[in-house]
């Protein structure tokens, strides 16, 4: 497979889990957009395995003419065209006639359309669903490594594939020649003896506290990053502290035995959407990398 049609493939399968993500939400209108990303992810994987395999459509294609283009090929039919009929008639049904989907059929829809895509992706390209994997979207080398290695940590250390998640977000939020325009949180103030003992330590330790935790949910939601996922990074994962000599200290605040499977994968995802929205909003910054140290986005949320 040429590296155009893997990173369409690619592109296309982020589109797909966005329609999944969308149906962890309980609003009727979230099931409904998913209705369309499931759409545009299928029809984005039909065009990439139809380039894939040397088949050119016209221009006025419709989104069902995959099968009779593929069958007359002389390829093997394609599979699962039921179940993409009931797609497209949903999307069509809400798109252009404003009927909101019945959240049930829309949820029992998502493991099919996965099926198709592993079983064209199998039957076309002889590539496993599995085995594309939505870390290569990710720009940064060294934070793709980060990420592979914490995916391999994870069933028999999970400290350990915490950490390297987030150093991860450090590299993104630190890139060298690079930087992110975020708003900084005003250093801690070191008291006076007689301030300190007239009760203001603590309070002012709080407050410090507080706007750390506000700038961090406004720096991400300036990237576009939902600040509540953002929190629940931060939450789970250990503080890491800099030295000036650019090695972390890492400061675990559990075991982590309670985070699962699947709190990890969506942990990944963040970031996963995190180095995207990031990428699109690095400024040039020539002078010298970026210095050790916990940065306000970084801050406990």
């Amino acid at each position: 497979m040429l590296l155009d049609i893997q990173k369409r493939v690619l592109n296309a399968k982020y589109v797909l889990e966005r329609a999944s993500r969308m149906q962890e939400e309980t609003g009727e209108m979230s099931l409904a957009i998913s209705v369309l990303l499931m759409h545009d992810a299928v029809e984005l994987l039909m065009l990439a395995v139809l380039d894939h395999l040397g088949i050119s459509p016209k221009k006025n294609r419709e989104f069902m003419d995959f099968w009779p283009l593929v069958r007359d090929a002389g390829k093997p039919e394609p599979p699962d065209r039921i179940p993409m009929d009931s797609l497209n008639k949903l999307r069509v049904g809400f798109k252009h006639y404003g009927n909101v989907p019945n959240p049930q059929v829309v949820r029992d829809l998502l493991p099919r359309v996965r099926g198709f895509f592993e079983n064209v992706l199998q039957a076309y390209c002889s590539v496993s669903y599995p085995d594309i994997s939505l870390l290569d979207l990710i720009p940064d080398s060294e934070v793709r490594s980060l990420l592979r290695d914490g995916q391999a940590k994870f069933a028999s250390d999970k400290a350990g594939a915490l950490t390297d998640l987030k150093i991860a977000l450090y590299k993104l939020q630190n890139p060298v020649g690079k930087k992110l325009a975020f708003l900084q949180a005003p250093p801690e103030p070191r008291l006076s003896g007689d301030i300190a003992r007239a009760g203001w330590g603590n309070y002012l330790s709080q407050l410090h506290s507080f706007l750390g935790q506000l700038t961090a949910r406004a720096n991400a939601s300036m990237l576009g990053v939902d600040p509540v996922r953002y929190a629940a990074f931060v939450r789970q994962t250990p503080n890491i502290n800099w030295s000036y000599s650019g090695k972390p200290e890492v400061i675990h605040t559990g075991t982590y035995q309670h985070i699962s499977e699947n709190a990890f994968d969506e942990m990944v995802a963040f970031l996963i959407d995190y180095a995207l929205k990031a990428n699109e909003a690095y400024i040039p910054n020539p002078s010298k990398a970026s210095p050790p140290g916990r940065p306000a986005d970084e801050q406990t949320a």
